[in-house]
């Protein structure tokens, strides 16, 4: 899979106008901005703060998680993503476009994998949601494959929403920790690049709990900020860091959070593939100078096609793509 197979620069550069039109929004509303501990481990103490975009990002100083301090409030957060046009953009272009890439090589091959997780763990498989379920690719994935008796998705975006009543899927069209669900009713919810946009991460983790049945399974997918490309290229020219992504965690502090959540944590990998090809892109375009980095230009440049794979493999292998993948199960 290449960086283009999910999003088209084409498509990209016009959503950057929208992404703008948001970010302008989304910083008028600093004057009531709130400061948090750190999202994963509640410590108070951080590092010289960095501005990336207008927004300030703190990194904890014990766990190493990066998060946007101060950041909006809930209220502030829930105006926004039901007005961001951005997330139209996506819902009306993006997703249709990359619609078969993202089904092939993201959301069919994750749902084999969370399949064989409740088989490992002896999971039922009556009940399974989905948190910002998006263009609804892997619920209907999932309700596809026939195990789980009732696949619901919960997306708070309206366009996304109907998107996913058009999958004739079951849709719950609010914000997660509005909801009010009886207690233990769950035996698997998944989560794929959500925990890194919400106020409170440790909110979200607690109410999964407490959705969740006895050794029900909680699956989050979110980015890694100790992963390849946001290490090589920095906070402020990572494309993937900045606005709306408020909870950047690392494979070590996101264990934390789960487990004094009171999960038992039952993998934490780095299945990305894209990392490489992030950084190669962004060397091609002259958005970041590879030849300062000799190595890394003999790989992604000079021997591309030769060693790229392999090198993805290695970064996903370690624990160093900037993509990952959590699995927990309720104790």
């Amino acid at each position: 899979m290449k960086e283009s197979d999910i999003r088209p620069k084409e498509l990209i550069e016009k959503l950057e106008v929208f992404l703008q039109k948001d970010r302008k929004r989304w910083l008028a509303g600093q004057e009531h901005f709130i400061r948090v501990p750190c999202p994963a481990c509640d410590s108070m103490e951080t590092k010289e703060p960095v501005v990336v975009r207008g927004m300030t990002f703190e990194t904890c100083t014990d766990c190493e998680t990066a998060f946007h301090n101060p950041r909006p409030t809930k209220e502030q957060l829930r105006d926004y993503y039901a007005k961001a046009e951005s997330y139209t953009f996506w819902a009306k272009h993006i997703f249709p476009k990359t619609k078969s890439a993202r089904r092939e090589n993201i959301f069919r091959p994750l749902a084999d994998k969370i399949v064989t997780y409740l088989c490992q763990n002896n999971v039922e498989t009556d009940v399974l949601m989905e948190i910002g379920a998006g263009f609804g690719i892997f619920c209907d994935e999932i309700q596809r494959k026939g195990i789980f008796k009732r696949v619901i998705a919960v997306e708070p975006t309206p366009d996304l929403a109907q998107k996913c009543r058009e999958k004739d899927l079951e849709v719950i069209e609010a914000p997660f920790e509005e909801l009010d669900l009886p207690g233990e009713s769950i035996n698997c919810i998944v989560s794929f690049e959500v925990i890194e946009h919400v106020f409170s991460p440790r909110d979200l983790i607690q109410k999964s709990m407490s959705y969740l049945k006895k050794n029900g399974l909680l699956v989050l997918k979110c980015p890694n900020v100790k992963g390849f490309d946001f290490m090589i290229l920095g906070k402020q020219k990572a494309p993937n860091f900045g606005l709306e992504h408020i909870n950047m965690f690392n494979t070590q502090s996101l264990a934390i959070l789960l487990e004094e959540s009171g999960f038992t944590v039952l993998d934490v990998t780095t299945p990305g593939e894209l990392d490489a090809d992030i950084v190669r892109n962004q060397a091609l375009e002259g958005k970041f100078d590879i030849n300062e980095h000799p190595f890394l230009k003999l790989i992604l440049i000079d021997e591309w096609e030769r060693l790229g794979n392999t090198f993805q493999r290695f970064l996903a292998d370690n624990l160093l793509s900037s993509s990952m993948l959590a699995v927990a199960q309720k104790r």
